[in-house]
């Protein structure tokens, strides 16, 4: 049996609502991920808001193709894991306290933007301040993970850093009315596809990428369920054995994942 692993990875960044770059850049774990931290409530980060001078809003949203998109149309929540240190640079839960959970938390995103509460991380030896991101569907059958690292514009720290080299992941920071800083970041979905091409109920898919008609030859009958990127269900369709002929000229031109109950296909719409 033929696997093919196909990633598509979208992480998008922005300092206003009419400016995104999209550019896939994620970035590793680090040495301070710690499982098991805690939902986030009213989207504030334990432990709030100490010092005032130091609060951060941060907007988040999630984009397709450069288009923010309304979560809770979704048919999964879109959550993040963040973590970060506090005002002098160091995470909790390491170095002997493994009951706090200061600046690590989860989040589920909604709507079209969640605002998260947080005090801007300090900095550590050689290292800029940054946030550390897990983002991901639940429970979606082709979702990956994604894990970056968020940065902030003007840290005099970048240069030195390879973080220097990834400027779409640099948030611009204004000011607040009552002091503290606020900025927002954006992003993309990251999906890995298992494509399984042999010992499945569909022998062939016809042409692909297609203009709109699909000829799906059948080794018996099945169910077969066309989502977009988004994981939405578009098509659903009862096919049988021989060859069957599937329409797509209703959908917009983009990528589709063809799923039968044991098969996966991407389906390239031109």
């Amino acid at each position: 049996m033929k696997s093919l692993k196909v990633l598509l990875l979208l992480l998008l960044s922005h300092w206003s609502f009419g400016q995104v770059n999209c550019i896939t850049t994620p970035d590793q774990l680090g040495p301070y991920f710690v499982a098991g931290a805690p939902k986030i409530i009213n989207d504030t980060l334990v432990p709030g808001i100490i010092n005032p001078s130091r609060a951060l809003e941060l907007t988040f949203y999630v984009s397709y193709n450069c288009d923010t998109v309304n979560l809770d149309t979704l048919p999964s929540t879109y959550t993040i894991q963040l973590w970060h240190t506090n005002d002098a640079g160091a995470y909790s839960n390491v170095g002997g306290n493994p009951n706090s959970f200061d600046y690590r938390g989860e989040l589920e995103l909604t709507g079209y933007t969640t605002t998260l509460h947080t005090t801007l991380p300090g900095i550590y030896p050689n290292r800029p301040a940054h946030i550390h991101i897990k983002g991901y569907l639940n429970n979606a059958w082709f979702t990956d993970t994604l894990v970056t690292q968020l940065y902030f514009q003007g840290d005099s720290l970048i240069p030195f850093d390879v973080a220097s080299n990834m400027p779409e992941r640099w948030i611009y920071l204004d000011t607040l009315q009552n002091g503290g800083y606020k900025g927002a970041f954006a992003f993309g979905l990251s999906y890995l596809v298992d494509i399984k091409e042999e010992n499945g109920a569909i022998e062939n898919v016809y042409p692909n990428p297609t203009t709109g008609e699909l000829k799906i030859t059948m080794k018996s009958a099945d169910d077969l369920k066309i989502y977009n990127s988004l994981g939405q269900l578009m098509v659903e369709q009862r096919v049988y054995q021989g060859d069957n002929h599937l329409s797509l000229q209703h959908l917009p031109r983009g990528i589709y994942f063809l799923r039968s109950n044991s098969q996966v296909f991407k389906i390239t719409l031109n």
